[in-house]
């Protein structure tokens, strides 16, 4: 597997964002000579890319799965099936609301 490039994903971000190497290690609450290293390490820990991840307001995971030619796992194929069902439901619910509320309305009007 070739290496993900998550040190320039990161980089590029704080550049967007226009973060300081300061105001990153003032957000993370670590030093800035900590900081300085993370950002030429080649590897990034899970926890510390959540963290950047929260503090930049950027999901860094979802680029990286974007990534990865793998196929989703089976739980987020069914939690999707799942939601689509409760909104198919919710979609009949609303349907059938604006069928009365119409009828309603019907039964108003013809009967002043």
């Amino acid at each position: 597997m070739e290496t993900l490039p998550v040190l320039q994903m990161v980089r590029r971000e704080l550049q967007r964002q226009k973060i300081s190497v300061a105001e990153l290690s003032r957000g993370l609450k670590i030093n800035t000579s900590s900081v300085s290293g993370m950002l030429k390490s080649p590897t990034f820990q899970v926890q510390r890319l959540a963290e950047l991840s929260e503090l930049l307001n950027y999901n860094f995971f979802r680029e990286l799965a974007a990534k990865l030619p793998y196929t989703d796992p089976v739980y987020a194929r069914e939690s999707k099936q799942s939601e689509v069902e409760e909104l198919q439901n919710r979609v009949k619910e609303l349907e059938m609301e604006v069928g009365i509320l119409r009828q309603t309305l019907k039964d108003l009007v013809s009967n002043r």
